[in-house]
C-alpha cells in the first residue's frame, strides 16, 4: 500500500501539530504534577492527564521524522544535506540555547563551575547532548539521527546484496525487529537503574534508532499489507493504546503504590516505564497507519500548528517561563482553575506559530519587493546645427 505524498500532507501536518501541542502540554501541565504542592487537587489530575496523556509526542515525532525523509524522492550529496540540516535545524537550535542560556539562569550554574576546562565540558556535553535547557535534549538527539539517516537508508538494500535470497522488505523487517529489541532492552534497563535513564535512553540516538528506522522505511514495511489488514491493525493497536494508559492511570493515582509523596515517583522515567513504552508504540503504530492508507483529512487548526514545530519547540519554555512560571499568581489560578492550564498551553504554541508565520511573510514581502538604486548616467547635451 503506497504511503500519501509528503508535500504538504494535511494529515501528517495534523500528527505534528499535535505533537508539537502535547510536548507543550507535557512540559506545562507536568509541573503540576512533579511538586506535592498540587498534589490530588483537580489541577493535579488535570496536569496528570495531559503530561501522561501526550507522552507519545516525541516518539511520534521521531517517527515522523524519519517518515518524512523516507517520502522524500531528493538525492543531494552529503555535504549539501549535512549543511541543509545544520542550517534549517542546529542553527536555530544554537540560537534558542543561547537564549536560554542567558535568560533561564544557566549562566550563574555555568560560572559557578570551578575551572575553564569544567565549563567548556559543561558546554559542550549540553549543547551537543542534553540539552543547555534540559528540554531541548531533543534537537541533539534528531540531529544525531539525521547524521545516521544516510547510513540507515541504505541498510536494507545492503543486507539484501550480502545475503543472497533476502529481499529488501525482509531485510528492512529483520532490522526494525532488531532495533526494537534494543530499544525494549535500553528502556528497561534504564527503568530497573542498571543503566542512566538521562544517558541511555532520553537523548540516545540507539535508544530512538527504532522509531526514526521504523518511519524511514515505513512505505517499505507497509507495502504488501492490504487496507483491511492496515485497519485492522490500526484498531488493535488503538484498543492496546488505550488499555496501557488506563493502566498508568491506575498505578499513578494509587497512593499505595505511589507512595505519600507523589514527586518521588519514576514519573521521569516516561520513555522508559514499560506501560508507556507499550502506549507510545502502540499510538505510533495506530496513528501511523493513516499514512500507509493514504488519509487526507482537511486542514485544521492541529495543521497550522504543524507548519511550524521546530519554532515552537525551540522557544516555549521561554514563553512559558516568562508568561506564567515565573508570576506565582499565575500558577494560583491555575490552581483555582484548572482549565487555564489548557488555555496557556495552547496560546504558547499559537502565539510562536503565528508570530513565525508573520516574519516569514514579511521576510519574502521584502524580498520581493526590494528597492533597487539605479545611477541613470546623464545624457550629453546636444550640439546645435
Amino acid at each position: 500500500m503506497k504511503a500519501a505524498s509528503a508535500s504538504r500532507n494535511a494529515y501528517i501536518d495534523t500528527l505534528r501539530g499535535v505533537s508539537i501541542l502535547g510536548v507543550v502540554c507535557v512540559h506545562f501541565a507536568g509541573s503540576f504534577v512533579t511538586t506535592d504542592i498540587h498534589a490530588w487537587s483537580p489541577s493535579f489530575f488535570l496536569g496528570l492527564v495531559l503530561n501522561q496523556g501526550a507522552n507519545f509526542a516525541v516518539p511520534l515525532f521521531v517517527f515522523l521524522s524519519g517518515l518524512l525523509a523516507g517520502l522524500s524522492r531528493s538525492s543531494p550529496g552529503l555535504w549539501t544535506y549535512y549543511s541543509g540540516r545544520f542550517w534549517r535545524i542546529a542553527f536555530p537550535y544554537l540560537i534558542a540555547s543561547a537564549a536560554a542560556f542567558f535568560l533561564l539562569n544557566h549562566y550563574t550554574r555555568w560560572q559557578a563551575l570551578p575551572g575553564l576546562q569544567e565549563k567548556i565540558v559543561w558546554l559542550v556535553q549540553h549543547v551537543g547532548f542534553f540539552g543547555v535547557e534540559p528540554t531541548l535534549y531533543f534537537i541533539p538527539l534528531i540531529l544525531q539521527l539525521y547524521l545516521l539517516q544516510p547510513l540507515l537508508k541504505q541498510l536494507p538494500g545492503w543486507c539484501a546484496r550480502l545475503l543472497p535470497g533476502i529481499t529488501p522488505t525482509a531485510s528492512a523487517a529483520a532490522i526494525t525487529a532488531l532495533l526494537l529489541a534494543l530499544h525494549i532492552w535500553i528502556g528497561l534497563k534504564s527503568y530497573e537503574g542498571a543503566l542512566n535513564y538521562y544517558i541511555w535512553a532520553r537523548p540516545n540516538a540507539a535508544f530512538w534508532a527504532f522509531y526514526f528506522f521504523l518511519g524511514l522505511h515505513f512505505s517499505t514495511l507497509t507495502s504488501r499489507l492490504s487496507r483491511r489488514v492496515m485497519l485492522n491493525i490500526a484498531g488493535i493497536a488503538g484498543l492496546t493504546a488505550i488499555a496501557a494508559m488506563l493502566w498508568n492511570f491506575l498505578q499513578l493515582t494509587n497512593p499505595a503504590v505511589v507512595g505519600p509523596n507523589f514527586e518521588f515517583n519514576r514519573l521521569d522515567f516516561a520513555y522508559t516505564r514499560p506501560e508507556l513504552m507499550i502506549y507510545d508504540f502502540a499510538m505510533i503504530i495506530a496513528l501511523g497507519a493513516g499514512v500507509a492508507l493514504g488519509w487526507s483529512p482537511r486542514p485544521t487548526p492541529f495543521a497550522y500548528l504543524g507548519r511550524y514545530t521546530l519554532e515552537i519547540y525551540l522557544w516555549h519554555i521561554l514563553v512559558l517561563y516568562y508568561g506564567a512560571w515565573r508570576f506565582p499568581v499565575a500558577l494560583e489560578s491555575c490552581r483555582k482553575m484548572p482549565e487555564l492550564i489548557v488555555i496557556i498551553c495552547i496560546a504558547a504554541a499559537v502565539l510562536i506559530a503565528v508570530t513565525t508565520d508573520l516574519l516569514r511573510r514579511g521576510i519574502a514581502f521584502a524580498k520581493a519587493h526590494r528597492i533597487a538604486l539605479i545611477t541613470v548616467p546623464e545624457t550629453p547635451p546636444r550640439r546645435s546645427g
